[in-house]
């Protein structure tokens, strides 16, 4: 048996090599660095320090990165509306007027409105606001409906609201909207129709009287009433002709209702349309109708 040149020849020579001073220096070291990383776990330490430091530049994938990186963001977005919707909410209970209300509610947001304080801002408003709005009359009805149970605003765009009067079952009693064109002031101007008669205007229909009959019945109404029927009266006097006939339109618009005078001119008849005010407007009619019997 060939012997190797490398091997011990005697178990003597055995014992040297297995126990010598590097076997043993080796070996201390050994059970010093495993001793050590039970005790103070500084391996676990070492690498999670150098993947901290190598974080940013390495990829972020994986399907548990992905959870956590959606979890997170849903927890932002969540925080965000929560926040937004504290916000709307206190500015809903600050505004004094409906435009202060919607400058502050964007699209898709909600709130919930207390009743007298929409009672409050919808009495603030001018009379063809209000009447453009909602009636009041019907305001009168929902407000004091006992299945009313709450109003809910939400954002329209703009500065639009949608504003929805709610049972206890969330179920649509009434709705409005509210938009800008609800708070522009009405136009006040005059309508001069050549070569026409008040017969032409479907709107003027059994609301046509002779002039002598129309004006009695207007000299009839207080000093101040005669005052507030028609904005710039002057205008009936400028136009050439004699007025033979006056109507009264059958239609209300943001609180005016439309005068219509016939002028016999030439032997021809022009209608001239001016805006009157509603409340005194239907005092004249109730003096008309007063004057037919």
């Amino acid at each position: 048996m060939m012997i190797q040149w490398y091997e011990p020849l005697s178990l003597t020579e055995w014992f040297k090599r297995v126990f010598s001073f590097l076997n043993i220096v080796i070996l201390v070291i050994t059970f010093g660095f495993v001793f050590s990383e039970f005790r103070y776990n500084w391996c676990e330490g070492v690498i999670g320090s150098y993947l901290a430091l190598t974080n940013s530049t390495r990829p972020e994938t994986g399907t548990i990165w992905e959870t956590g990186d959606k979890t997170s963001i849903a927890n932002n977005n969540l925080k965000e509306i929560i926040d937004k919707q504290r916000d709307t909410k206190q500015h809903a209970l600050k505004s004094t007027s409906f435009m202060e209300l919607a400058s502050g509610v964007q699209p898709g947001e909600w709130i919930n409105l207390d009743k007298e304080h929409f009672k409050k801002m919808y009495l603030k408003l001018p009379d063809f606001a209000a009447n453009r709005l909602i009636p009041s009359v019907k305001l009168l009805f929902l407000l004091n409906n006992p299945k009313l149970d709450r109003i809910f605003i939400e954002g329209h765009g703009g500065r639009d609201l949608k504003i929805f009067f709610l049972n206890s079952d969330n179920l649509v009693l009434e709705s409005i909207e509210i938009n800008q064109e609800i708070f522009e002031t009405p136009e006040m101007g005059n309508k001069f129709v050549v070569d026409a008669s008040l017969d032409d205007f479907e709107q003027f229909k059994n609301r046509i009287y002779p002039a002598s009959q129309f004006f009695k019945a207007m000299m009839d109404l207080s000093f101040d009433k005669i005052n507030d029927l028609i904005e710039g009266p002057n205008i009936l006097l400028e136009k050439e002709g004699k007025i033979i006939r006056a109507g009264i339109w059958n239609e209300t618009e943001s609180g005016y209702i439309k005068l219509g005078f016939e002028y016999k001119h030439n032997e021809k008849t022009n209608v001239l349309i001016v805006n009157g005010r509603e409340w005194a407007v239907w005092e004249l009619v109730i003096n008309l109708k007063g004057s037919n019997i």
